[in-house]
């Protein structure tokens, strides 16, 4: 099973099916924010779309079977990890797409389709509707736990926050047994997540090591003293 990583919004007009032209991409920076914070938020209680990781939602004028259903192009054999699911709208809706007008009617829709295909016991649609409001209307200011380090006596946790200039904006907590928080810190924005590895904690000191790659090569174990 795979945890959910992206969600996209796509538009055509033709049928989303094998030998015809893939569908727009939608080129709406607010709206992909938004889809990227509800997948952030998803992610991080482990939801899954089963075989795949990556949703595509079509909205098309053409008829689809029952409103929405799994896209009848298939499963791509180069890039097995997305796949689309297209969802029937009207020609006028269609044409208000891409703009702001647009924005919460599409959020409605991909809604319906996790929760239409991808509830479980779990996971169900009261889950997915909670961590699609919160997304929305924390914005900004929503925590997401990225990481966590747990020592004898403390307990290290990075959240993230996804900005409005799609940038990452990590927040260090620290916390005692008791669950009172010892440190709060503001670590550097970024583009990347790459400087955020292995968590070291100890009784006197945390440091944060970047992760074994080519990206983070450059970059500096960040440490606070407690």
């Amino acid at each position: 099973m795979n945890t959910i990583k992206d969600i996209r919004i796509y538009r055509s007009q033709a049928e989303n099916i094998a030998g015809n032209s893939l569908p727009h991409e939608f080129a709406n920076k607010e709206l992909s924010i938004m889809l990227h914070r509800i997948a952030m938020k998803l992610r991080e209680h482990d939801f899954t779309l089963g075989d795949f990781n990556h949703l595509y939602v079509n909205l098309t004028t053409c008829m689809v079977d029952d409103k929405i259903a799994p896209s009848k192009r298939g499963k791509d054999r180069y890039f097995p990890r997305f796949r689309y699911y297209d969802v029937e709208i009207s020609q006028p809706f269609f044409d208000t797409l891409e703009t702001s007008d647009c924005i919460q009617s599409v959020i409605e829709i991909v809604e319906q389709v996790l929760i239409k295909y991808f509830c479980t016991a779990k996971h169900d649609s009261e889950f997915i509707r909670s961590c699609v409001s919160e997304s929305v209307e924390q914005g900004e200011n929503m925590l997401v736990k990225f990481k966590e380090k747990r020592a004898s006596k403390k307990q290290a946790i990075i959240y993230l926050r996804y900005l409005d200039n799609c940038r990452y904006f990590p927040l260090l907590r620290i916390f005692d047994l008791d669950d009172t928080m010892i440190l709060e810190k503001d670590l550097p924005e970024t583009n990347s997540l790459d400087a955020y590895g292995e968590i070291q904690l100890s009784s006197k000191k945390i440091t944060i090591k970047p992760r074994k790659n080519q990206y983070a090569r450059n970059s500096d174990p960040i440490t606070f003293i407690l």
